[in-house]
């Protein structure tokens, strides 16, 4: 398999007469498998050869090798004035993640032990998750900031809520909301309660303590939710057309925040399975509400999603809808690659919104437009997945022609 990326003899002979002889046309095969270029399989491979050779010359076999072996040789190679490392130890990584694949290097064992905050931290976790059933969103934010009350309450990792007091409490809320405007501010607050709810549920302290919690005062509908015109949505839709690859993905992944208002989580977890083609539908599967929901699969958003799928998916065994470009091809694990990519959308189109510049854009903006329109709030409620026609209700402040058939004369004159 080498032959036909290595074409210097002696290149194939330190292959074939190293340490990694037995596997390196496995190893060939695997990195063609996962989509890499024939010139990557090229400089991946000849840097096999160099990192055999260093291995043959401090007689450490492959059985060996650890984490703390791989950064010896990356010290070894040193890096690059621009502090980068140098293009001889690319691929390295992928290389002793396949020679452990295939049991050849053993797996590495965590080093560093839990500490006491650590262990609190995920009885936190099953408990958010198994016992409240908050949706992964939540938990990545509750358990951040929870992280960062146990390092505030507890600098030598010790954990004692008894000796935690009320004042440590509210001024650690008050440092977290500091730096936070609009609806963020209410955030590092909920999530210390629920925290400290999780204490009184394990009996580390009795009742109360999460009433030193100051929760900052938010007025229900205060703002406008961020949004875009019409026209600017249009733009930006235009703007990521091509026939490229990249174009071709992201066209598909704006159509659907634009056109169904969906979350960037949704999107980024979307399978092959919730295309229901027949139907013309897609299947939203259970997120933050709990709760499964069909959207409308319309003609525009089809036509993007076969053109992706038929032209620019790479060929992979995962069965997510959306696939990173560059190999080996892996799905997007959190939403905020899709909100990169929103946000790129944006400046590419000179789109610029003074407020936000995320993908929840797209779904504020929906929603207003399907207001605007005509359409009910529960009808808008299903679309969205809200749960409470509550949330839905702060769209009502959107729909203008409404509201100003409604308004009363303003009787202090001319302002």
């Amino acid at each position: 398999m080498i032959d036909s990326f290595i074409v210097h003899p002696t290149v194939r002979q330190r292959l074939r007469e190293g340490p990694l002889r037995s596997v390196v046309d496995r190893i060939a095969q695997a990195l063609h498998a996962h989509g890499y270029s024939a010139v990557t399989i090229r400089t991946y491979l000849r840097n096999s050869a160099h990192f055999g050779q260093w291995l043959t010359h401090h007689n450490l076999p492959l059985a060996a090798v650890t984490n703390a072996t791989v950064d010896q040789y990356l010290s070894h190679c040193g890096r690059l004035p621009s502090g980068r490392l140098p293009k001889a130890v690319r691929g390295l990584r992928q290389l002793v993640t396949l020679l452990r694949e295939y049991g050849l290097v053993p797996e590495q064992q965590p080093t560093t032990t839990l500490t006491e905050c650590d262990r609190w931290l995920l009885r936190y976790e099953h408990y958010l998750r198994s016992v409240q059933g908050a949706a992964a969103s939540t938990r990545e934010t509750y358990l951040r900031i929870a992280r960062r009350l146990l390092t505030y309450c507890f600098p030598t990792a010790q954990v004692d809520w008894a000796a935690v007091t009320a004042q440590q409490v509210a001024t650690f809320v008050h440092h977290e909301v500091a730096p936070r405007v609009g609806f963020g501010r209410r955030e590092p607050a909920v999530a210390v309660r629920a925290a400290l709810r999780f204490v009184v549920f394990s009996g580390d302290r009795a009742p109360g303590l999460e009433g030193a919690v100051p929760m900052p005062r938010q007025w229900l509908h205060a703002a406008l939710p961020p949004q875009l015109t019409r026209a600017e949505v249009e733009h930006v839709l235009r703007s990521t057309q091509g026939t490229t690859p990249a174009a071709i993905r992201n066209h598909a992944i704006l159509l659907l925040l634009a056109r169904l208002g969906v979350r960037a989580r949704e999107v980024a977890q979307l399978r092959l399975d919730d295309i229901q083609w027949h139907s013309s539908q897609l299947v939203i599967r259970p997120g933050k509400a709990h709760q499964e929901r069909c959207l409308p699969l319309s003609q525009e958003v089809g036509d993007a999603l076969v053109s992706y799928l038929t032209m620019t998916r790479p060929a992979s065994a995962s069965r997510s809808v959306f696939l990173r470009l560059k190999p080996p091809f892996r799905p997007f694990v959190r939403s905020c690659g899709i909100g990169r990519l929103v946000r790129r959308a944006l400046e590419r189109a000179r789109v610029l919104p003074r407020t936000h510049m995320g993908a929840h854009l797209f779904r504020h903006t929906a929603a207003s437009l399907m207001v605007q329109q005509g359409a009910t709030f529960k009808e808008v409620a299903d679309v969205l997945g809200h749960r409470s026609l509550q949330t839905t209700g702060l769209y009502a402040k959107l729909d203008l022609a409404n509201l100003t058939a409604v308004a009363l004369p303003w009787t202090g004159g001319a302002q």
